[in-house]
C-alpha cells in the first residue's frame, strides 16, 4: 500500500495592505469559512505553503514585509507553513500586456486542489487569479474584512511605515518589540468565503 503526501498551497494576490492573507490562512486551517453546501462542508484544511503573488511596487513590497512579519509573529505554535514571496516585474496592471504578464506568472504556481485567494490587489489581479484557479481546477476563496476594522488596520500600517527596520526584523522572527502591533493587523471579524 502506498501513501501519497501532497502539499496544499494557498496562493494569494497582494495589494498595498496585508489584509486578508493571514485571515484566509487561519480560517481555512480552522474550518471557519463559508461554502455552498451543495459543493462541500466547511472542514479544516491543512495548508503547507502560502505563495504571495504581487507587483514590484514599493508600497506592495512593504505590504509583503508586513505579511511576512504577521506569519512570523502571530501564528499559533505548531503551525508549520512555508511562505514564498513571488514578485512580478511590473509596477501595476495598466495594460492588457501587464494583465497577461500577471496571469502568466500566477498560472504555473497553482495546482489542482490548491486554494487561490483573490482578496488583495487590483481588480485585474483578482480576475487573473480567479481565472487561473478555474483553469487549473483549484478552489477560489476570498476574505472580507469589515470596513470599520479595515480603517483601524490602515492607521496601524501608516504608523509602521516609520518602523520598517522593526517590521523587517519581525519578518525574520525577531518579534518581541513589535509583536503586539503586528498582530493588531489581523482582523478577528474577517469572513472567508469559498466560491468553488
Amino acid at each position: 500500500m502506498f501513501f501519497y503526501l501532497f502539499m496544499t498551497k494557498l496562493v494569494c494576490t497582494l495589494g498595498t495592505s496585508p489584509g486578508g492573507i493571514f485571515e484566509t490562512y487561519k480560517n481555512l486551517r480552522g474550518g471557519n469559512y463559508e461554502v455552498d453546501k451543495t459543493i462541500a462542508n466547511a472542514t479544516p484544511i491543512e495548508i503547507n505553503e502560502v505563495y504571495v503573488i504581487r507587483t514590484s511596487d514599493k508600497a506592495v513590497e512593504f505590504a509583503w514585509k508586513l505579511v511576512k512579519a504577521i506569519f512570523a509573529c502571530c501564528r499559533e505554535k505548531g503551525d508549520e507553513v512555508t511562505i514564498a514571496d513571488i514578485p512580478i516585474p511590473i509596477q501595476d496592471i495598466t495594460s492588457p500586456n501587464d494583465f497577461k504578464k500577471f496571469k502568466n506568472a500566477i498560472l504555473p504556481k497553482i495546482s489542482v486542489g490548491d486554494y487561490v485567494d483573490f482578496t488583495g490587489g487590483r481588480k485585474a489581479m483578482s480576475v487573473a487569479a480567479a481565472l487561473s484557479a478555474r483553469e487549473v481546477g483549484a478552489h477560489v476563496v476570498t476574505t472580507i474584512i469589515p470596513q470599520g476594522e479595515y480603517s483601524g488596520i490602515s492607521k496601524i500600517i501608516e504608523e509602521l511605515k516609520g518602523k520598517e527596520d522593526l517590521v523587517e526584523r519581525a519578518g525574520n522572527g525577531d518579534c518581541e518589540s513589535i509583536r503586539d502591533t503586528i498582530c493588531k493587523l489581523i482582523s478577528n471579524e474577517a469572513k472567508t468565503i469559498m466560491l468553488y
